[in-house]
């Protein structure tokens, strides 16, 4: 599921980098975002023949089945919005807004616990797939704040990120740092 909701913000932020009616500089964002989404569905692709869930934050099963449904919702509006936005009618305010919520599942604890395992198992320990993940939120995040001004998703989108470092903190503190830094 995780693979597809990025195939579909792939596919999205390509066609905002098309739109010759949005901000140049955004065009440029969203170009850079789905070169960073293509090259995610790489590590998506490497997650699903190796990953082995490991419940980190000890989640119930209901808590799991709650999950998957919010993701599954996730999915059916991400698809609702290609929709539209494969005829023209979203403008440029609904564009940044769908960004910010294309990126809300990856400050979700389920996809952290996913990402840092397997950071665990991958071989470049140059490369740590949370951080690539935090570091675009924050460009993200610098690159949208002039376009939002009062919108309140910029304020939850700033509050995930804290989230998302407190939480892959609490992992290192729990698990250690699973892979030796790069020099």
């Amino acid at each position: 599921m995780g693979r597809r909701l990025d195939e579909l913000a792939f596919e999205t932020y390509g066609l905002f980098a098309k739109r010759e009616d949005f901000d140049p500089a955004l065009v440029v964002f969203w170009s850079d975002m789905a070169e960073w989404k293509k090259n995610h569905l790489k590590h998506w692709k490497k997650i699903g023949k190796s990953y082995v869930y490991k419940n980190l934050f000890d989640r119930t099963a209901n808590d799991l089945k709650s999950i998957i449904k919010q993701l599954k919702n996730i999915q059916a509006e991400h698809v609702e919005f290609m929709r539209r936005l494969r005829k023209k009618r979203i403008s440029q305010d609904e564009a940044i807004t769908q960004t910010i919520l294309n990126e809300f599942c990856l400050v979700t604890d389920i996809y952290l616990e996913i990402f840092y395992s397997y950071d665990e198992s991958a071989k470049d320990v140059s490369t740590s797939c949370v951080e690539e993940c935090e570091s675009n939120l924050v460009k993200m995040a610098n690159t949208l704040k002039p376009y939002l001004r009062l919108n309140p998703l910029y304020a939850v989108l700033l509050r995930s990120i804290v989230d998302l470092k407190h939480k892959y903190d609490f992992l290192l503190s729990r698990q250690g740092r699973i892979k030796k830094q790069a020099v």
